[in-house]
């Protein structure tokens, strides 16, 4: 067996492994959370994007790319990729954060820049020295200037790469003619104070993009312009987060509730905070901590919920006690984590960012929905099951439901379970056709 064979053979095996034999974790919140920028501008609330210097229209490009970063309301959330290797259905990103933001800085329009420009006879943007920029400044009304120059390489490399094909039962050997083609672009960005003239801030940061193709497709590869562009938008995104606040993913892994009165309660309140469902599940969550409050995993969970909605406070105060009745090394972390945050939020708080306190309250009727248990009943969907008027087989039979299919329960007599069917019509189904989701 040749080297090639045998390392697609072991590549298989290890992927079969980990479709049979999965790394164990338990359900998770996935979030985005607000993170503050690197650099505070503190007093700063209306800039100004000069062009960058740079090689053709690249620099302009960039400046364009930047402002929009700035605008962006939501800058860092995207959608979700479900399912194993998120080859699922996409889900919408999202953050249970109320009162925040990315959009902090208000932007001076680019005609206007330009008519201040060309009247003070400043010249291009990313050419002025630190005392046009200040004077440009104060003349525009804003409080800091973005300046700096982008600048690119390329590189084509040629080579040859084998490929492996069988033909009348026979496995043989070819080369075929391939490009890659690299660009690596870097943009240096400066902040200057419009009052002091002063650098406030400066970031360099850096992008590299690599296409392949052979043979015929070669001449596929993207023009060098494309690719140069694409990494300047992916770059315009990190400068604009070393000034702004930004919206990071994050993935908060709950702990199962093993006690054997509260382990179904505990379970559906997972299946809900995995869903999204905050509220309806702190509802389970505390009705269980209600009976039970010194049960550690209980007070972890809580913890993570007033985390994901921004309760600093409330969060580590769960975190602590959670670690008083248990040395966890989760708890540790999530402990320090929030401390970080609680920090964070007095920077976010310079940027007019207030992340408004999440109350859990909860109607009702929403209460009740979230406290009821579910069946699903079983079978296909061609399949009819009977609802029965009475908790008996016999009885007048008031509907029939498909399988898969499922209810509220509304309470549980002898073998039958009452559910309220569509139409408001009530009735029971036999615990033989159903099961408790």
């Amino acid at each position: 067996m040749n080297l090639l064979l045998r390392g697609r053979l072991i590549v298989s095996l290890v992927l079969l492994l980990v479709l049979i034999f999965p790394v164990y974790s338990y359900k998770k919140i996935k979030v985005f959370v607000i993170d503050p920028p690197e650099q505070i501008l503190p007093g700063v609330k209306q800039i100004a994007v000069l062009d960058f210097e740079g090689e053709g229209n690249y620099g302009r490009n960039f400046s364009d790319y930047l402002i929009g970063a700035f605008l962006e309301e939501n800058r860092g959330i995207y959608d979700l990729q479900s399912g194993f290797l998120g080859m699922g259905e996409k889900k919408e990103g999202k953050t249970l954060q109320e009162g925040t933001f990315t959009n902090v800085f208000g932007i001076i329009e680019r005609s206007r820049l330009l008519q201040v420009l060309d009247e003070q006879q400043l010249g291009a943007g990313g050419l002025l020295n630190q005392s046009q920029a200040a004077q440009l400044g104060q003349i525009l009304g804003v409080q800091a200037l973005v300046l700096g120059n982008v600048s690119y390489t390329y590189k084509d490399n040629d080579f040859q790469e084998e490929r492996t094909y069988t033909k009348d039962k026979k496995q043989y050997t070819t080369y075929v003619n391939c490009r890659k083609r690299g660009v690596t672009a870097t943009v240096r960005a400066r902040i200057i104070g419009a009052e002091s003239g002063q650098i406030l801030g400066s970031k360099e940061a850096t992008r590299a993009l690599e296409k392949k193709e052979c043979e015929s497709n070669i001449a596929n590869l993207p023009p060098v312009a494309q690719m140069v562009d694409d990494c300047l938008k992916q770059l315009s995104s990190e400068i604009a987060n070393y000034l702004a606040p930004h919206y990071s993913l994050s993935e908060y892994e709950l702990e199962k509730i093993e006690l054997k009165q509260f382990k179904d309660l505990g379970e559906t309140a997972a299946k809900k905070a995995e869903s999204l469902e905050i509220d309806g599940a702190y509802v389970l969550y505390k009705s269980i901590y209600d009976q039970d409050p010194y049960n550690p995993e209980l007070l972890y969970n809580m913890g993570i919920l007033n985390e994901v909605v921004g309760n600093y406070g409330q969060a580590k105060e769960f975190y602590e006690m959670a670690l008083q009745l248990k040395e966890e090394k989760n708890y540790k972390k999530a402990f320090t984590r929030v401390e970080k945050n609680l920090m964070f939020s007095e920077a976010l708080r310079e940027l007019g960012i207030v992340i408004a306190e999440h109350s859990f309250e909860i109607s009702e009727t929403i209460q009740a929905a979230a406290m009821a248990q579910k069946i699903e009943i079983k079978g296909g969907s061609a399949d009819r099951i009977p609802v029965f008027a009475e908790p008996r087989e016999g009885s007048e039979v008031v509907g029939q439901v498909p399988g898969g299919v499922s209810f509220n329960v509304l309470n549980q007599e002898g073998q039958y379970y009452r559910i309220k069917l569509l139409g408001g019509k009530e009735g029971y189904v036999h615990q033989s056709k159903a099961k408790m989701k």
